[in-house]
């Protein structure tokens, strides 16, 4: 299996102009972005402030440096005392490196804390980390684009306190050309309009939120889920990714799809993104991953 980070959103950027409506009066707020992942290294955490929605965001300009940031495991879940306090250090602009680091614990809380210098603000979070899965049996090498047999993914069970667990599944296409787009990728692309962002846009394919409940229960216990061709924008070589997300993730998600349009509210009754963070905005989030490869054919004629 190949092991292979996904960065599951691209915050910075997205969050990071003013969300407030016309009426609300503007008020800067923090940013910040971290993922932890089970089983891998504490990761590098990203600090900015916001800017008002009719100024270009620039993550360089917006950064905020010489903050002290920790990560604390909790002992025994929110609002538990701290069994390991790990500091961070100021890297590059807005950027913050673990320091020592730390291999992250499924299934246990991490909390975070950011403090300045110049002022009494502080910026805290937790995130509790969903338990570790693996993709098991065979996998498809090579599969043929919208063929009867399906690519399917089993998958052993994770968990996560109080629900069912959460997935979203990423196809990252490896040779990313024009030639190379599936159908449906190829008839929306416009070559004309920044080509290479748009093609690199169609790289990293989600399938959004997918409910536990949606897979195929084996005897055995583990899951089966059949990955749609609708999701393979690129023919040849691809990863898939599987995910499992914590409260945190999911929270943003849904939230952030109603405000892109993907749902029935109107405007006046559409929830704010969710944060799950007092003192800023943005994610400190954490996931369960594994991933395969496999080879998309052309279909026959």
């Amino acid at each position: 299996m190949h092991k292979q980070l996904l960065i599951v959103l691209f915050l910075t950027g997205i969050v990071a102009s003013c969300e407030t409506y016309p009426q609300d009066e503007y008020q800067e707020q923090y940013v910040v972005e971290a993922y932890l992942v089970a089983n891998r290294q504490l990761p590098s955490i990203l600090l900015s402030k916001t800017v008002r929605a009719d100024v270009l965001y620039d993550f360089e300009e917006q950064s905020i440096n010489n903050a002290s940031i920790e990560v604390q495991l909790l002992e025994s879940g929110p609002n538990s005392a701290p069994e390991q306090i790990f500091t961070y250090q100021n890297q590059l602009p807005g950027i913050y490196i673990p320091n020592p680091n730390h291999k992250v614990l499924p299934t246990r809380t991490y909390q975070l804390k950011i403090t300045f210098p110049y002022s009494d603000d502080i910026v805290t979070a937790y995130t509790v980390v969903p338990d570790t899965f693996r993709v098991v049996g065979e996998v498809q090498d090579t599969v043929e684009y919208q063929s009867p047999e399906q690519l399917e993914l089993t998958l052993t069970q994770s968990s996560y306190p109080g629900r069912q667990n959460i997935y979203v599944f990423n196809a990252l296409a490896q040779n990313i050309i024009p030639q190379n787009l599936t159908p449906f990728y190829k008839e929306v692309y416009d070559e004309s309009e920044t080509p290479e962002q748009e093609l690199e846009s169609f790289s990293n394919n989600s399938s959004g939120i997918i409910n536990e409940g949606n897979f195929e229960l084996n005897p055995n216990g583990s899951f089966t889920f059949d990955f749609p061709w609708i999701g393979i924008a690129f023919y040849q070589e691809n990863f898939i990714v599987a995910n499992t997300i914590d409260d945190n993730i999911y929270d943003f998600i849904r939230s952030q799809e109603t405000q892109l349009g993907g749902s029935t509210f109107s405007p006046g009754q559409i929830q704010n993104v969710i944060y799950r963070m007092n003192g800023g905005i943005g994610i400190f989030g954490s996931l369960a991953t594994d991933t395969v490869k496999t080879f998309v054919e052309l279909p026959v004629l």
